[in-house]
């Protein structure tokens, strides 16, 4: 137990950080209040994941969400928010019960928002698709807890709860949240030519709850990633950018139970990118050796998902990725994808395809 809490305590202080960097003041100056918004996002989506391989089975994920509410300041620096999200998927005969939200945030300063309730999607955190399932997005974008986030200039923090199962005093089932800090810091190393980027992300899933009398026992799962990516752009935007990045994950379940038959592993992950106007294609090699983390892609994991106790300690993945993404007038997003994966090991290939459009929009109900 103490060893958790020193881990998430030491989230928090990076979480910190950031409000130290932004060094301004609450923005209070401004006098103008009393704005009432309506915001509506949403996305549709089709995602197919041809998969066959021992890990994970493939799928098809065709569907939409949309999230309307009503958000309003009634000052320059606080606003709240109450709406709805509604998931739906293609062929369902019965949608599910939509999810109500509501939301609290708090400008500290100009760069620096704290909200409290339903969050602002699981995109936003920016996590490496090893530790955080990108298809996510579409599946489980909704997130209630607490975040604060911090954007001013190359400078990007997100710490962030999200609380998933809420337990009461006697309940037989877990408490569940998970935890994380997403850091990322750029800054140039020849004028506009060359940067580099350096991000840091750590992750706690957590099982448990004191006042529950589940029968199993408290997990607590901890992952890292970090490293640099230099970022080339020799003439301008003229014909877009070359990176080059590498990344370390380690992977750790601290109570040492480890009931996804691993204790701890760690993975490297060399990546190749090329950005060019609406498009992106990308290069990447995956070495890991035991290596699980809860919600991120299991394409990358050396645990299976459908097969009891079925462990693959070394993993080699090779992935090429191709995407293209266009915002018309930006008024919606439009996104066209491929990623194959190639095991080495298994000399097999996996591929997975996604279509998508997303609109997201605020329009002011009161305008002076």
């Amino acid at each position: 137990m103490n060893r958790r809490l020193k881990s998430i305590s030491a989230v928090i202080v990076l979480s910190l950080i950031p409000l130290f960097l932004s060094g301004q003041k609450p923005d209070d100056t401004v006098t103008v209040k009393g704005d009432i918004f309506f915001d509506i996002e949403s996305i549709s989506f089709f995602k197919n994941n041809e998969y066959f391989n021992q890990l994970t089975e493939g799928y098809t994920l065709p569907g939409a969400f949309i999230r309307p509410a009503i958000a309003w300041s009634p000052s320059p620096v606080f606003e709240i928010r109450l709406g709805l999200h509604q998931q739906i998927y293609s062929g369902q005969s019965k949608a599910g019960k939509p999810e109500i939200l509501f939301s609290s945030a708090w400008k500290i300063t100009p760069s620096t928002v704290l909200s409290i309730g339903s969050l602002k999607g699981c995109d936003s955190h920016r996590l490496f698709d090893p530790l955080f399932d990108a298809e996510r997005v579409y599946s489980n974008f909704n997130e209630t807890g607490i975040s604060l986030v911090t954007e001013k200039g190359s400078l990007f923090s997100d710490t962030w709860v999200n609380w998933e199962n809420f337990i009461s005093k006697g309940d037989t089932v877990r408490e569940v949240f998970t935890a994380g800090e997403s850091l990322n810091y750029a800054f140039p190393l020849a004028a506009e030519v060359l940067k580099i980027s350096l991000p840091l992300q750590v992750k706690f899933k957590h099982y448990g709850g004191q006042i529950s009398n589940y029968e199993s026992h408290v997990l607590t799962y901890c992952d890292i990633a970090a490293g640099a990516k230099f970022i080339l752009t020799p003439a301008g935007e003229r014909f877009g950018s070359i990176s080059a990045e590498y990344l370390w994950f380690g992977s750790k379940e601290l109570t040492g139970k480890g009931d996804a038959g691993v204790i701890s592993g760690n993975a490297s992950w060399i990546r190749l990118h090329y950005n060019y106007r609406f498009v992106y294609l990308g290069s990447f090699l995956w070495i890991a050796k035991n290596f699980y983390s809860p919600d991120g892609n299991t394409i990358y994991s050396s645990v299976s998902d459908y097969r009891a106790g079925l462990i693959i300690p070394q993993r080699r993945i090779w992935t090429t990725a191709a995407y293209i993404t266009l915002k018309p007038r930006g008024i919606f997003e439009f996104l066209a994808g491929f990623e194959g994966y190639y095991d080495i090991r298994e000399k097999r290939m996996d591929n997975a395809v996604v279509l998508h459009l997303r609109f997201n929009n605020r329009i002011n109900l009161r305008k002076r």
